[in-house]
């Protein structure tokens, strides 16, 4: 008798992925994998950095987290809310959430004129922080922005 294939077990989650995940969810500053490592390195002295990178990646392929890339910068991440914009600092590269809604009527448009399953729209925009404009922070060599600014 023939028995049907059982699916392959679910990958357990660890302390470490919790971990991960629950200071991404926490913050508000989309944190690089470095700095995920450094706030997890708090809790777990042992983690490494291999380990957070390989949790960040899986928590972002089980959807659960959402990875941020712009120009040639490090990825950031952040917990997977409602659809909103972003603006980064192009000095320091500083990337916060924008309170502009996110315009669903931008998905009907391009719906109507494309034969793609418009799925969602991402919108991005550029200029220097406040802390950035008053020298608080030190200036940081800038991102690679030239082809996303001449894609568009």
């Amino acid at each position: 008798m023939m028995h049907p294939a059982t699916p392959p077990p679910a990958r357990r989650s660890t302390l470490q992925r919790q971990l991960v995940r629950r200071i991404v969810e926490d913050s508000r500053d989309h944190p690089t994998a470095q700095s995920v490592y450094e706030r997890a390195r708090q809790q777990i002295p042992s983690i490494s950095l291999g380990t957070v990178y390989r949790n960040l990646q899986l928590l972002v392929e089980q959807g659960q987290l959402l990875e941020r890339k712009i120009g040639n910068r490090p990825a950031r991440y952040e917990a997977r809310r409602q659809r909103h914009y972003h603006i980064c600092c192009l000095r320091c590269g500083a990337l916060e959430d924008l309170s502009v809604p996110y315009q669903e009527i931008l998905d009907r448009r391009v719906q109507k004129l494309v034969r793609y399953k418009l799925q969602e729209h991402r919108m991005e925009f550029y200029g220097i922080c406040p802390q950035c404009q008053s020298g608080a922070r030190p200036r940081t060599k800038p991102a690679a922005m030239g082809r996303m600014r001449n894609s568009g």
